[in-house]
């Protein structure tokens, strides 16, 4: 399966907007945090740096049902580059699609400028809320989940992120989730911010508006198979611990009954008594319980027998 975050991401691709709406906020996402213009003047052209080469065809594929363009898929060369694969729309629709995404707008005098907020227009309905949500995930999400695999990297908890280079785009980002009933979080990271969730619950909550069913039934039973895993352990650290403490009162009784032997006091005790020590040095093992059915007492009653056992072995000393 890979890792989990690879796992949702490649479910996303199959739950890609479709209406012309949701695209546009979903475009408007992705190309904000992974978009560039490249090139001089009027030759500008618009690039789109992902990570994938599947990604990159599904996003090209989007790019082209919304402008009348070829849209070219190019690997580069860097093996280091963490978004290796880029999607360039051409110059003459570059101004338009970030006019279209409110990624730029046009002063009063006439220049053009980058918004670093939210694209207000755009996110008028739910729908495009969700899929600007998906566009995000898409361009800067990951969703970890406690693994133990020596094939990847070691997690411990469960840890849903976004990470954005804009202070005031990351704020407008939070109020949306928030809109969308998305409990989050924010710290600084490498110089930006990090929009982050470590609560399982919430984040399959998450995965269930980002539409991803399958990543939402993979993490459930992630959940599921680690709270029955740690209830074994605490099952049997329990038995551990009470074993423990068996053996330990079995030994502190069987030195007693032995300080009464090498006093020559032991056959004088009453035969109740005596029963009562042969039956737990012949049962060393043997639960509290499990020993009082042997000598066919209650457990009330063995406790008052073994305590008079110690107090006579240790009365003088």
């Amino acid at each position: 399966m890979g890792t989990f975050k690879e796992y949702t991401r490649k479910e996303l691709l199959t739950v890609l907007p479709k209406d012309g709406c949701c695209t546009l906020a979903f475009l408007s996402a992705l190309t904000k945090v992974c978009g560039a213009l490249e090139g001089t003047g009027r030759r500008q052209v618009l690039s789109v740096h992902l990570d994938s080469i599947e990604t990159a065809n599904s996003v090209a594929n989007l790019f082209k049902k919304v402008y009348p363009t070829e849209c070219t898929v190019t690997e580069q060369s860097d093996e280091n580059e963490k978004r290796p694969y880029k999607v360039t729309v051409a110059h003459g629709f570059a101004m338009q699609a970030l006019t279209d995404f409110e990624l730029i707008g046009v002063t009063d005098e006439g220049f053009i400028n980058f918004t670093r907020g939210l694209p207000q227009q755009l996110l008028r309905k739910e729908c495009c809320m969700k899929a600007y949500f998906k566009g995000l995930y898409l361009g800067c999400g990951s969703t970890y989940v406690p693994t133990k695999s020596e094939d990847e990297e070691k997690k411990q908890g469960y840890h849903f992120e976004l990470q954005l280079s804009d202070e005031e785009h990351a704020d407008g980002v939070m109020e949306l989730l928030s809109d969308l009933h998305i409990r989050t979080r924010m710290s600084d990271r490498n110089g930006g911010k990090l929009i982050y969730v470590k609560d399982k619950d919430e984040i399959l909550n998450i995965l269930c508006l980002l539409g991803l069913s399958d990543s939402a039934s993979e993490l459930q039973s992630i959940i599921t198979e680690r709270e029955t895993a740690n209830e074994l352990n605490r099952a049997a650290i329990c038995e551990a611990a009470n074993i423990d403490k068996t053996y330990a009162a079995s030994s502190r009784l069987v030195i007693a009954i032995a300080k009464l032997k090498n006093r020559d006091t032991y056959d004088s005790l009453p035969i109740t008594l005596r029963n009562t020590a042969e039956a737990r040095i012949d049962h060393p093992e043997a639960s509290m319980q499990e020993l009082a059915d042997i000598l066919n007492i209650t457990k009330s009653c063995l406790h008052h027998r073994l305590k008079k056992l110690e107090q006579l072995a240790y009365q003088d000393d």
